[in-house]
């Protein structure tokens, strides 16, 4: 027998119930469960409604998504956005939580970096958990408690942060810290708030192959629950739909997130709405109180036309961490694989002053530091800087000819 026959086989003995009797014994209709009235299929059903409403709403003219090109860039990010939401709460439990990779290569939200590590957990806010891990070779290593979250939805602010810069290590570069409960007389320690839905760890790395693009990279991560409560049966059509309808929140607000209303667009200072011109470096904590909150930032749109280049020219700061990165649209970033799409500090050449000069091109410029556009004609520029020793100035730019 191949391994088909045996699949076959014990699809077939599933179907049965096993036992005559089984789905009264359950406590649970017998029926075949098509049709409305069972909850799992009702929210399975109401998920994909959600996709289809998210394209007939986002993906449209009214939020400047016409070309084919950005209906497609739409498409794969709903996509990512519905594998991310599947990774985080279809199988979910904040009784026991374990980190998830926030994004990959493959898989793409919220202004992803291919210099950083990301972790996922969920979490609850009347719980207490412990974390234990290893700094490694990260440059800069971070945690933050976020709210808004414990149903899927999109986090709304930070409520607890704790990065390396006040983390007791030990010799041997591993940490231990606790979340929730009483702040203890000794160790690192978080408190938890009641409305605490997920911990987000961010690990930055300014190594000379960027640390996403490694398929053998990760960060000695984990997380248990302390005193976790006796483990309940596994929930049955009602929590299947609720773990769906989770699902559902999390791609629907984080959609959102990713395509603003252009009529209700936040003026953000360092958010330069001018293509190929930047603003002065800022914070997120001056627009909302959900993100890196040791981190600094610039934005700026590219546009460019065949044969042509933007050239930035400026100066990294004294910090922990710096890079720029390319992204679409949507604040995803562009193939990190197989093309240079950044740029940490110890991946560029320097000018003899120390400041730096680089390229955005749809081809080859002749200098070593290019970000390949990828060919696409438009898209961001992005700069991050942590632990700021000295203020950030903004970048110039310039298109010139190739």
């Amino acid at each position: 027998m191949d391994r088909r026959d045996f699949v076959r086989g014990a699809g077939a003995l599933g179907s049965l119930g096993l036992l005559p009797g089984a789905a009264s014994l359950a406590g649970e209709p017998s029926g075949s469960g098509e049709g409305t009235g069972v909850a799992s299929r009702d929210a399975m059903l109401g998920l994909l409604d959600t996709l289809r409403e998210l394209q007939d709403t986002y993906l449209t003219p009214r939020y400047g998504i016409s070309r084919p090109a950005d209906i497609a860039e739409g498409e794969r990010m709903l996509a990512h956005l519905l594998h991310t939401g599947l990774q985080f709460f279809l199988e979910a439990d904040p009784a026991r939580p374990r980190f998830t990779p926030y994004v990959t290569p493959q898989r793409k939200l919220l202004g992803d970096n291919p210099d950083a590590l990301y972790y996922f957990a969920p979490i609850r806010g009347d719980r207490r958990y412990r974390i234990r891990g290893r700094l490694g070779g990260a440059t800069f290593t971070s945690f933050t408690v976020e709210a808004g979250s414990g149903e899927g939805g999109a986090a709304t602010a930070s409520v607890a942060e704790l990065d390396d810069s006040r983390l007791e290590v030990a010799a041997d570069g591993s940490f231990e810290i606790l979340l929730g409960g009483d702040r203890p007389a000794t160790g690192n320690w978080m408190p938890l708030a009641p409305e605490a839905g997920q911990v987000t760890t961010r690990h930055y790395y300014e190594t000379p192959a960027c640390i996403a693009a490694d398929p053998h990279a990760g960060q000695e991560l984990d997380i248990e629950a302390v005193d976790p409560p006796p483990l309940a049966p596994w929930g049955g059509d009602a929590g299947i739909a609720s773990r769906l309808g989770r699902v559902a929140n999390f791609v629907r607000e984080h959609l959102a997130l990713a395509v603003p209303d252009p009529a209700s667009r936040p003026d953000i200072p360092w958010v330069s709405t001018t293509p190929n011109r930047f603003a002065a470096p800022g914070q997120w904590r001056s627009e909302s109180g959900y993100g890196n909150l040791s981190a600094w930032y610039a934005m700026a749109p590219y546009v460019l036309r065949p044969g042509e280049a933007l050239e930035i020219r400026g100066r990294f700061p004294d910090c922990r961490f710096a890079n720029v990165v390319l992204w679409n649209r949507f604040m995803q970033t562009f193939d990190y694989t197989r093309r240079q799409v950044s740029f940490n500090r110890n991946q560029l050449q320097y000018e003899d002053d120390g400041s730096f000069r680089l390229y955005v091109a749809h081809e080859d410029p002749g200098h070593a530091n290019w970000l390949a556009t990828e060919g696409r004609v438009s898209g961001l520029v992005y700069w991050r800087y942590l632990l700021l020793v000295t203020p950030p100035q903004a970048v110039t730019a310039r298109v010139v000819s190739l």
